[in-house]
C-alpha cells in the first residue's frame, strides 16, 4: 500500500497529471444493456418429470474481442485470460442449471452434440470484474430457438472480500457465490419459462427428434429417411423404425458408450473450473477494483468536481496516477501470473482422454468418427436383416 506524503515530488507529479487531464478529453461511459438485477433461481424439490428432463449441452463459449481489450496494457495477456474464461463460465452456468433440479443431464462440451435435446452457446461480450455481458443462444434438437438474448450484470463491492488477496495468499479465500450469479439464474429461469410452455406432446416429439437426429448423425443413409424439414425449417419425424429394429438397438448401444465419453469430457471441464476458481476469483477482484477506480476518477473529471488548487485535488490526481501504475505493473504482472498458474490445468484438459490425443475439440471429433466406424461395422453384421417400419 502506498504511503501518501506531502512532498515536492508528490506535488510535482500531481500537478503534471492535472495538466494532462486538462488537455485530454475524458471518455464517455459506455451504455450497455440493463443489468438483470437480483434474480432468484427457480428450483424444484421434486425434480422434472420424465418428459421435462431434457438433456442440455453447453458449448465452450466464444469470445468477442473489443477495441477496449486491444488498447489495454498487456493486451496479449488479457486475451489469454478471456480465452480461459470461455471454458470457465459455461461450468458456472451448468452448475446453476443442475442446482435448479429442473432438467436432465447437463454437460459442458467443446462443440454441439446431436445427442443433446437442447444446445446452449454463449459469447462473452464484456468481462472485467465489474461487468459481465454474455450473449446466450439456446436451440433445441428440432431447431426451435429458446433464447437469443444479451444478459448483463454488474458486481458490487459486497460481492468481493474486503481486500483483494495476492496469488500467494489465495489459500482459504472463500466467496458466498459468484459475483454474477444473477446472470446464470436469469438464464436458467428463462429456459424454464420456455420449457413450461411446451405440453407433453411437444416434449415427446422433441425427445423423438433427438433420438432420430443422433441416429442420423451416426448413419445418414440408414436413418435420414425418418427425418424431414417442415416449411419453417424445423426438423420433424415423419416415421419411426420398429422398436425391435436391430439397427436401432445398435444406436442405443453406441449412444450409451458416447454418453460415457462425453461425461468424461464434462468432468474434465468441471476439474478445470475447480482448479481455476481460486486464481480466477483473485484476478477478477483486482480487475473489479482497477476498473471501478478508473470510472470513479473519470466521472469526477467529467463532472468538474475538482478544486485543482487544493491538496485534495492533488491527492485525487495522485491516486489516479497510482492506479495507472498498478495497472501497468502489478495488474499486468498478476495477469501474467494468472496465465502461468492456469496453464497446467488447461493443458490437462487437452491431454489424452480414453486413448485419444490432441486438444479436447480434436479428441471429440476423433471420437465421433470412431463411433460412426463402429456403427458401420456392426451394421454389416446385421445387413442381411430387413429394416422394418413401425405401423
Amino acid at each position: 500500500m502506498f504511503q501518501l506524503k506531502l512532498s515536492a515530488v508528490v506535488s510535482s507529479i500531481a500537478l503534471l497529471i492535472i495538466q494532462s487531464c486538462a488537455s485530454s478529453p475524458t471518455p464517455e461511459p459506455k451504455i450497455g444493456p440493463p443489468p438483470v438485477g437480483q434474480v432468484t433461481l427457480e428450483s424444484s424439490n421434486s425434480g422434472p418429470n420424465e418428459l421435462q428432463a431434457l438433456n442440455i449441452g453447453i458449448q465452450v463459449f466464444n469470445n468477442l474481442e473489443t477495441n477496449e481489450d486491444l488498447e489495454r496494457s498487456g493486451a496479449a495477456i488479457f486475451a489469454q485470460i478471456r480465452d480461459t474464461e470461455t471454458q470457465y463460465l459455461p461450468v458456472a452456468l451448468r452448475s446453476t442449471l443442475l442446482d435448479s433440479n429442473q432438467w436432465g443431464i447437463v454437460r459442458v462440451l467443446p462443440e454441439a452434440d446431436p445427442s443433446m435435446d437442447l444446445q446452449i452457446t454463449g459469447t462473452v461480450v464484456r468481462s472485467n470484474g465489474l461487468e459481465l455481458q454474455i450473449q446466450i443462444y439456446a436451440v433445441d434438437s428440432a431447431g426451435n430457438v429458446w433464447l437469443d438474448r444479451l444478459y448483463a450484470d454488474a458486481a458490487r463491492v459486497a460481492d468481493y472480500p474486503d481486500a483483494a488477496p495476492s496469488l500467494m495468499d489465495r489459500g482459504g479465500i472463500t466467496y458466498n457465490e459468484d459475483p454474477f450469479q444473477d446472470i446464470y439464474n436469469a438464464i436458467a429461469n428463462d429456459l424454464l419459462t420456455y420449457r413450461n410452455q411446451l405440453d407433453a406432446n411437444r416434449l415427446r416429439q422433441l425427445l423423438t427428434v433427438t433420438q432420430m437426429r443422433y441416429a442420423s448423425d451416426l448413419s445418414p443413409d440408414a436413418f435420414q429417411q425418418f427425418l424431414s424439414t417442415d416449411p419453417q425449417g424445423l426438423l420433424t419425424v415423419n416415421r419411426l423404425p420398429a422398436e425391435n429394429d436391430p439397427l436401432l438397438g445398435h444406436v442405443r448401444d453406441i449412444r450409451a458408450r458416447h454418453d460415457v465419453f462425453i461425461d468424461t469430457i464434462d468432468e474434465y471441464y468441471e476439474s478445470l473450473y475447480q482448479d481455476l476458481k481460486p486464481i480466477y476469483d483473485i484476478w477478477r477482484q483486482y480487475s473489479f477494483e482497477q476498473v471501478s477506480e478508473e470510472r470513479i476518477s473519470a466521472e469526477r473529471a467529467r463532472s468538474g468536481n475538482t478544486d485543482r488548487g487544493s491538496f485534495e485535488a492533488m491527492s485525487q490526481s495522485y491516486n489516479r496516477y497510482k492506479w495507472s501504475k498498478i495497472f501497468e505493473q502489478e495488474f499486468v504482472a498478476l495477469a501474467s501470473g494468472f496465465v502461468s498458474e492456469t496453464a497446467p490445468a488447461v493443458l490437462e484438459l487437452s491431454r489424452n482422454v480414453n486413448g485419444l490425443t490432441g486438444p479436447v475439440e480434436e479428441q471429440y471429433a476423433q471420437w465421433r468418427v470412431l463411433l460412426r466406424g463402429l456403427f458401420e461395422l456392426e451394421r454389416e453384421g446385421v445387413n442381411s436383416l430387413p429394416s422394418t417400419t413401425a405401423p
